[in-house]
């Protein structure tokens, strides 16, 4: 066995298969994170003098994070949905 994990092939493969394990797990974070900043805004925005959907520019705007990112969180998430007419509105999913 300790010939096996010698071979520098096989040592390549497990430092790649713990690189991408790490970077996943540092994505998941912080896609988790966005998406709880993103669900702030939306559960804060759901007063009931404001509307219940919020744009993608509203958000980016308010979280300082890019559109395209909203976009992709809010795409992902399954406590928010977007607004059926509009694929650029969403809102928190009750």
């Amino acid at each position: 066995m300790a010939d096996f994990l010698d071979n520098g092939i096989v040592q390549a493969v497990l430092v790649a298969f713990a690189a991408v394990a790490v970077l996943g797990l540092f994505g998941w974070l912080k896609f988790k994170r966005d998406e709880k900043v993103v669900e702030e805004f939306l559960k804060d925005s759901g007063l009931p003098d404001r509307k219940r959907f919020s744009t993608t520019i509203e958000i980016a705007t308010a979280t300082s994070l890019h559109e395209d990112r909203i976009r992709k969180i809010c795409k992902k998430s399954t406590r928010i949905k977007k607004e059926h007419k509009d694929d650029d509105t969403w809102k928190l999913h009750e």
